[in-house]
């Protein structure tokens, strides 16, 4: 039976915050200067991702690019008098599909992503395949202790039974399913004076 409503963007925000909280690798990361949003995905088969995260800044935190002689930036998003410094997108239905643990390894693997410096950058990898390194396989690997310990820590609580839960299950448990949604910011050029 059905009942009250569920915000999946904040549900998700809430599950960072608390891997956050746990997790001392991440203890950089200010969620506050982090927005969680859904984009849908209703592609079933064949490849696809499951969430991303968009970095608001470039290369070393910078807000502006030169390219092409044009001057860039991303526009600046505030959200509760705080500047957002990288937006985190899990797709639906495709992300809430996933069994409880694969969906904190995509948590913990978009974590990751978020730069040691906190500056609005992504954590680069390599100098070419910067985003993931040499293989996807190493990237996981620096963070599946903590994702196992985290995993452990709140295995058979309620943020557990709502992970287990697939996309159809929690639209039949609440009454009401919300989700933020905003397309991705894109750099614009910057007018010359």
């Amino acid at each position: 039976m059905a009942g009250d409503s569920i915000n999946l963007s904040d549900f998700m925000t809430y599950v960072l915050c608390d891997i956050i909280t746990a997790t001392p690798l991440f203890s950089h990361i200010d969620m506050n200067r982090v927005l969680v949003c859904s984009a849908y995905n209703k592609k079933i088969t064949g490849g696809g991702i499951f969430a991303k995260v968009v970095p608001m800044r470039f290369e070393n935190g910078v807000p502006i690019k030169k390219f092409r002689n044009q001057w860039y930036a991303l526009p600046k998003l505030m959200n509760n008098g705080f500047e957002i410094l990288y937006i985190i997108y899990f797709y639906i239905p495709r992300y809430f599909d996933l069994p409880a643990y694969e969906k904190l390894n995509v948590a913990f693997h978009e974590l990751y992503h978020i730069s040691p410096e906190f500056n609005g950058d992504v954590r680069r990898m390599g100098k070419y395949k910067f985003s993931h390194g040499y293989s996807k396989e190493h990237f996981n690997n620096q963070f599946k202790d903590e994702l196992s310990h985290y995993y452990n820590k709140i295995k058979d609580t309620p943020l557990d039974t709502i992970l287990e839960m697939n996309f159809s299950q929690i639209s039949e448990h609440f009454e009401t399913v919300y989700t933020r949604t905003m397309k991705v910011p894109r750099p614009g050029k910057i007018k010359n004076n």
